[in-house]
């Protein structure tokens, strides 16, 4: 089991020692486990597609039909899994289960769900999966391209360490559907004969599941588990995963003591003695760090000192390979205890810059930490004299950046490491390269889509620079839901559903319009002329008001423009 010592007994911090992490040999020998795309079946009835895309999709047969178990990342990439699956099994798909709300998971869902198809999740499901894909998607997109790789040589990233390596491109051409049916707790589906207890499991998200079939004694865990430490916290950006909630999921499938465990990722694990002893092995490391950074922040340790002791112990299952142990540590901490560490002098550092430009002069000068730079063999120390440059204004540096980033990326293992690496190197040689376009979505992908997530996600288009000192509102008086009052007032936008809060301004004009034909404006999918011209929106009030409170917002609401790497 690889564990994390960050503090001996007693609550002392043990000796700092630099841990052995993965090599690029190890990186090689996960690569070959990934493998070529095929079909196995670890158990009578359950077929599992690997290879075929980051995430593997699960088949069960019964009797009256199929039941799939995650439908992939996007159509192109579905369409093969699903004809590779079509060969060794048959019927109607009865049932499309969703272990989360992941695109990998969830982006082919269109090549799978027929028309009677249930397609079951959690309660959570759907709020989640907008929240992570909505306020948020311009930081999160760029930085997962970067994370995922995109546009890399396959030499460079020959493989996701968890599978295939990502096709975030052909994700935009999205099939997500969403659920039709939803739970919480546990729910049991009756298919052709066969038993399957979906249970709700936090973890690497909070809308998480498992399915147990009872009668074979196999668990599918979905992202909880799979061969490799587990992604506690991903660069990608997105909330630190809950780990007390992920280490009692974890024991609730050791309470089902399952002969096969079939992970959303990586190779089953066969064997009821194999399968206690993973399940043992990932609960005990999640709970090893969370508990060493208690005992870490209790003793007073500066949060850059978090997660960097020696790991005790190997185990391949916990090859940080996906997942990292001080992104992990750091996470927790602030999750819990926010960014302040207990030192004051973090409570007012000097400005960046300021700081760069005293240091550099401490350290004799910019010529001096140039020719640091230029003596430098190791790209992190070359990346901090680097940084510091940068912020001091420093020009030129973008050649050097990327050779240091290459080089640390040559040293690295964990495939979300070396693709950030490797793709920033890209951006600075290139400075802005291709994105990965526009997402194109699907007619009941947007029916489905909660107006009061679209809402949410308007504020952040405000453009300050044309809101300050502006307090005015308008009104979308909807046809099929409560209307939402929109009052911009210095720079902020608030929205208020029903009735307008006191002190709000009379509205300049009031909008007319279904919650479906609103988000295909948000959306771009259609214009305000056309809208007008339809009978679709009917402006009551100043029609010029109206557009000029509009204006106010990126694109008239609609997504940002292209902005991924």
């Amino acid at each position: 089991m690889l564990i994390l010592a960050l503090l001996a007994c007693g609550g002392e911090v043990a000796p700092t020692t630099r841990r052995a992490l993965p090599t690029p040999d190890d990186l090689e020998r996960r690569c070959g486990v990934v493998g070529e795309p095929r079909v196995e079946e670890p158990s009578p009835g359950v077929f599992v597609a690997r290879g075929f895309d980051l995430a593997n999709t699960v088949v069960v047969q019964t009797a009256d039909g199929r039941v799939v178990i995650d439908a992939g990342m996007s159509p192109a990439r579905s369409e093969a899994t699903r004809a590779a699956l079509d060969a060794v099994t048959s019927g109607p798909v009865r049932a499309l289960i969703f272990t989360h709300s992941h695109i990998d998971h969830v982006g082919g869902a269109s090549v799978w769900a027929e028309p009677n198809t249930e397609i079951w999740a959690t309660d959570a499901f759907t709020t989640r999966f907008f929240a992570q894909y909505g306020v948020f998607l311009p930081a999160e997109s760029t930085r997962a391209a970067r994370q995922f790789g995109v546009g890399l040589d396959p030499a460079d990233l020959p493989c996701s360490s968890i599978g295939h390596t990502a096709d975030v491109r052909a994700a935009m051409q999205s099939g997500a559907r969403m659920p039709t049916h939803t739970f919480s707790g546990t729910h049991t589906l009756e298919v052709g004969g066969v038993t399957l207890e979906l249970v709700e499991a936090h973890g690497e998200t909070d809308d998480q599941l498992f399915v147990h079939l009872p009668d074979a004694g196999v668990l599918l865990p979905g992202d909880n588990v799979y061969a490799a430490f587990p992604n506690l916290y991903t660069i990608r950006g997105t909330r630190p995963r809950p780990t007390d909630e992920w280490v009692a999921s974890l024991d609730a499938m050791r309470a089902r003591d399952p002969a096969l465990l079939v992970p959303s990722h990586t190779e089953p694990v066969e064997g009821r003695e194999s399968v206690r002893a993973r399940l043992t092995a990932y609960r005990d490391a999640i709970q090893w760090v969370r508990d060493s950074v208690v005992r870490a922040a209790n003793a007073g340790t500066p949060l850059d000192a978090i997660g960097a002791a020696e790991a005790l112990a190997g185990d391949p299952a916990l090859a940080e390979l996906y997942g990292q142990l001080d992104w992990s540590a750091r996470a927790i901490y602030t999750n819990e205890l926010g960014w302040f560490d207990g030192r004051a002098s973090q409570l007012y550092p000097l400005p960046p810059d300021d700081r760069a430009k005293r240091l550099i002069g401490a350290m004799g000068g910019r010529e001096a930490v140039l020719a640091a730079l230029d003596a430098s063999d190791d790209p992190r120390w070359a990346l901090e004299l680097l940084e510091l440059l940068e912020a001091s204004g420093e020009q030129g540096l973008n050649t050097r950046f990327a050779d240091a980033y290459e080089a640390l990326a040559a040293t690295t293992a964990n495939t979300n490491g070396r693709a950030y690496l490797l793709v920033s190197a890209r951006e600075r040689r290139a400075g802005r390269v291709e994105g990965v376009g526009e997402p194109t979505l699907a007619e009941d992908f947007v029916e489905g889509l909660p107006i009061v997530q679209v809402m949410q996600s308007t504020a952040a288009r405000l453009r300050p620079g044309a809101a300050q000192g502006v307090h005015e509102t308008v009104v979308l008086a909807f046809t099929d839901h409560d209307p939402a009052v929109l009052t911009v007032r210095n720079g902020v936008l608030e929205v208020v559903w029903g009735t307008p809060l006191p002190g709000t301004p009379e509205p300049l004009a009031t909008a007319h319009v279904s919650t479906r034909a609103w988000k295909d404006l948000a959306l771009q999918r259609r214009s305000a002329a056309g809208a007008l011209a339809d009978g679709s929106l009917g402006i009551e009030g100043s029609a010029l008001g109206f557009r000029a409170f509009m204006d106010r917002f990126e694109q008239g609401l609609a997504p940002p423009a292209e902005r991924l790497p």
